[in-house]
């Protein structure tokens, strides 16, 4: 069953842009000449279905062709791993378009490098007791929904297509780590909860009931996963930034054209049941930056108030000059 898109384009885009942070202002495309500056590098990850491509290029051996020698680590968010970016800790680290613009508009000094993977068709949603009056989405104003985060994926997803809608539905965000979401759901500790794949598998297998899904709308396709660098590491080693954005777009171009394998591989790196990999909603993987994708998520957070309007969207971005 095919449930991806293919968004690839014929090389990554290089973008011009400033960042004024600390140490004054640093240009955050870089000239290349081939020799990698370091090479062994430490990436923090999420071991998610979003974030495969980190996993697939080491496994299949693409960092490994740009000379490169990567270790995984894993992180307990992106939030959490931008600040070990920032401090040198992490030289890459998993993030999505959102939280990156909202670092930066902080005056992080933090830049996206890879755009990694599109949200998946139904692959966020909220669910429900089965004898729940709440019916659909505007069902859920004053209601309390559970989220392990706010100002992230679920309330900005949710928030935007409530807004497509022309609806106000304002639910009480509760925080609830997705481990614990459907238990709370069923014991009706909460009225709803928010959940990604695989925790929607999850909630249907015990017996929820699906009252929205925020890949709908607006969101459909949105830009949803990044590896960003810290600007002091972007600086220093620009030929190792470059390589590495090189071989996780090969692996989002290779996971595209192998869908079944993905399937069949992605129980090994994540807490997947592989009858729940054989079925659920993948993301799309990029094969090269799609900064059109990319605007359009960070054009919600203005829309949102949670940025300023006047944030430039290559203000946090990095490439390598062609």
């Amino acid at each position: 069953m095919k449930t991806t898109r293919m968004v690839a384009a014929a090389g990554a885009v290089s973008v011009a842009l400033a960042l004024a942070g600390c140490g004054g202002e640093s240009d955050a495309t870089a000239e290349t000449d081939g020799t990698l500056e370091k090479t062994d590098v430490t990436v923090g990850s999420l071991p998610l279905a979003d974030y495969a491509a980190l996993y697939w290029a080491k496994e299949k051996g693409f960092f490994e062709d740009e000379g490169l020698n990567v270790t995984i680590k894993p992180v307990q968010g992106g939030p959490a791993g931008i600040q070990k970016a920032v401090s040198g800790e992490l030289d890459f680290t998993n993030s999505t378009p959102f939280g990156t613009a909202m670092a930066v508009d902080s005056g992080l000094p933090i830049r996206s490098v890879v755009l990694t993977s599109a949200l998946a068709d139904n692959g966020l949603g909220v669910f429900v007791p089965k004898s729940s009056p709440i019916k659909d989405i505007k069902d859920l104003d004053g209601k309390s929904l559970g989220i392990n985060t706010t100002k992230n994926m679920g309330d900005i997803t949710f928030n935007n297509l409530v807004e497509s809608k022309g609806l106000d539905v304002k639910p009480k965000w509760v925080e609830v780590p997705f481990s614990e979401m459907i238990s709370g759901v069923k014991a009706k500790s909460i009225d709803a909860g928010y959940m990604p794949e695989p925790f929607m598998s999850g909630a249907r297998d015990a017996g929820l009931r699906q009252v929205a899904d925020l890949t709908d709308g607006p969101n459909k396709g949105l830009a949803g996963s990044t590896y960003v660098a810290g600007q002091k590491f972007l600086d220093d080693n620009p030929d190792t930034a470059a390589a590495f954005a090189r071989a996780m777009y090969k692996a989002g171009g290779d996971l595209e054209k192998h869908e079944d394998e993905a399937r069949d591989w992605l129980p090994t790196i994540a807490e997947l049941d592989e009858s729940v990999a054989k079925n659920m909603p993948l993301p799309t993987y990029y094969g090269a930056m799609d900064k059109e994708a990319y605007t359009k998520a960070v054009d919600i957070l203005k829309d949102q108030n949670l940025v300023k309007d006047d944030l430039d969207v290559d203000s946090t971005l990095w490439a390598a000059k062609k």
